[in-house]
């Protein structure tokens, strides 16, 4: 398709701060004639944007954090993208690339900070999740920071997410023991039948404390936490010495105004145990390692592709990330644009 007949595009902009939960009319859509990529650039059109939990966090009125977006701002997002026209020698048409961009119909790029993916080790949309950021997230955490070996008893918090559901196959894969923290039966069903945890427990159905304590009488040597708030306190109570509580994410708290910490750590210091905080991007010069590896135990079975499509288009962003906070996600969340 040439630039004179390619339709105009849609990008998604923030509109003002959301107060709790997201919603629809925080966020509008601006339309523009589709761009012309000037020499040393490619045109792009993202077919699978991944929707992270994380972007609320920083869509806030505070001066915390070192990145926030503002109203007026255009919305970023983890994406899968095809080249569909290029001035670049790097770049032909049809490559798939990889890389941060906005939510859009179509993108320009100098090939920045841009990822090819190479799909003999995964279909275009395994690059947002166990070969993207999620996946690589996960397998640091547990190799790398957490040291998770055979025998150990790992609970996963937010177990049935992007991050929660490759990291809790992996602690399987290190011959550990994988306990996840869900927020229904549907999923926990999930997480046993098909991604193959050990166990798995509701916390809407209350007991949560009583019920890690019967899922792992021996403690727990490594708490995954996604979460933070009562989900991590009531976690807090049960963790072996010298054990490990790594900080992932903490996704009951994006939606506060003011966060709390965890009320439990007193058994920190009883259990002579740590509290790790955790950035991936501390590994990067070993993703394409990792990625290998993670190819591997996708092409072997060893790990599924935990993945929940939703097809539309720029406008139906909101809708989609909204859905996180009120758990209609299994696995890694990501809106398909134009047939993928």
């Amino acid at each position: 398709m040439t630039l004179s007949n390619r339709p105009p595009g849609q990008s998604l902009y923030m509109r003002r701060f959301p107060v709790g939960l997201p919603s629809e009319d925080d966020f509008e859509v601006r339309e523009a004639p589709a761009p012309k990529p000037a020499e040393g650039q490619i045109l792009l059109a993202p077919r699978y944007v991944g929707v992270d939990a994380a972007l609320r966090l920083i869509m806030r009125d505070s001066e915390e954090f070192l990145f926030r977006v503002r109203p007026g701002d255009p919305i970023h997002s983890s994406t899968v993208a095809e080249v569909i026209e290029s001035r670049h020698p790097g770049f032909a048409v049809g490559d798939v690339v990889m890389g941060s961009m906005g939510v859009a119909t179509y993108a320009v790029s100098d090939g920045t900070g841009l990822q090819k993916c190479d799909l003999s080790l995964g279909p275009p949309s395994a690059w947002l999740g166990p070969l993207g950021t999620s996946g690589l997230t996960a397998y640091f955490a547990l190799i790398e920071v957490c040291k998770v070996a055979r025998g150990q008893t790992v609970l996963i918090n937010a177990a049935a997410g992007a991050v929660g559901s490759i990291a809790g196959q992996i602690a399987r894969l290190r011959g550990a023991r994988a306990i996840g923290v869900t927020s229904s039966d549907e999923k926990c069903r999930w997480l046993v039948e098909t991604l193959g945890f050990d166990a798995a427990i509701n916390y809407r159905k209350g007991g949560l404390y009583e019920a890690i304590c019967a899922a792992a009488p021996d403690r727990l040597d490594v708490i995954f936490d996604n979460v933070g708030g009562e989900i991590l306190d009531e976690s807090l109570r049960w963790i072996a010495l010298h054990g490990t509580v790594l900080l992932c994410g903490a996704t009951s708290q994006y939606t506060q105004e003011k966060m709390t910490g965890p009320s439990n750590y007193i058994w920190l210091g009883t259990m002579r145990a740590r509290l790790q905080g955790y950035v991936v991007f501390d590994y990067a010069d070993r993703f394409d390692a990792a990625r290998r590896e993670i190819a591997g135990w996708l092409k072997d079975g060893g790990l599924r592709l935990a993945e929940n499509i939703v097809d539309g288009d720029v406008a139906n962003f909101p809708t989609v990330f909204r859905g996180l906070f009120e758990s209609a996600n299994t696995g890694k969340m990501l809106l398909r644009i134009g047939g993928g």
